[in-house]
């Protein structure tokens, strides 16, 4: 049987503390609000930057829309060209065919006109676009900006809880120096167990643990054991400390 001298126990409460001190610690690391207001702000920055897709999309296609539009212009430009090169070189003689050329050289002056006005039209659809998007980008640096400095605090608060985890861990190893190997491992096993407490106090005929009363026959049989006498409590498993 494993021997639990009172000192051992008492020692082996010390150790729980550590163990609630650490699982304490621990679940701290996992709540920090610096973790939470990142992940806000990357939900947001992931919805900026959808808008930002969106309406670049719509000013891709305006810019597409105005470089057919300027190439159309090139091409009229150039066909104007060679129209009047056409009609002041002197080849053509004939009255109608010269009259057709001018005809064609105002045709096609006309449609560039027309397609320079649409290609300034275009280009005020462009300017609002243009603006939404430097304001959605500038809106994006500013929560890169946030999320850089909640990553910093975060890391900050991280290595702080650590090195208390650190530290809990370093006295928990100490204490349990002076504890049996045996009944250190009992209790390591009772408290893996799901909402399990390793050790509590037996107060009156209460269990510290799960705050049942037992039964006074089992008090009783307790009351009579030897002081070194390992009990564990019959309704949650707990070492009990008399």
């Amino acid at each position: 049987m494993t021997s639990a001298t009172p000192d051992a126990l008492n020692l082996l409460l010390l150790v729980q503390e550590k163990d609630n001190q650490i699982l304490a610690l621990q679940h701290q690391i996992k709540r920090l609000p610096e973790r939470e207001e990142i992940q806000t702000k990357e939900e947001e920055k992931s919805e900026l930057l959808n808008q930002i897709q969106t309406v670049q999309s719509e000013l891709h296609e305006n810019e597409r829309v105005q470089k057919r539009l300027e190439d159309e212009v090139a091409t009229l430009e150039d066909r104007i060209q060679r129209q009047q090169n056409k009609l002041y070189s002197g080849e053509v003689k004939a009255i109608k065919e010269l009259q057709a050329l001018e005809a064609d050289i105002e045709g096609l002056k006309e449609r560039q006109i027309l397609v320079e006005d649409q290609i300034i039209e275009v280009m005020e659809l462009n300017e609002p676009i243009i603006e939404r998007i430097k304001e959605l980008e500038n809106t994006k640096d500013g929560l890169e900006g946030t999320i850089t400095e909640l990553q910093k605090s975060l890391m900050q608060s991280e290595q702080g809880l650590e090195t208390l985890t650190t530290q809990a861990e370093e006295e928990r190893d100490e204490l349990t120096k002076d504890v049996q190997e045996e009944l250190l491992g009992i209790y390591d096993n009772i408290r893996r167990q799901p909402g399990r407490v390793g050790i509590a106090l037996l107060s009156g005929s209460t269990c510290r643990g799960c705050h049942l009363d037992l039964p006074a026959v089992e008090v009783d049989r307790i009351k009579k054991l030897p002081n070194d006498t390992l009990i564990n409590c019959e309704e949650c498993g707990c070492i009990l400390v008399r």
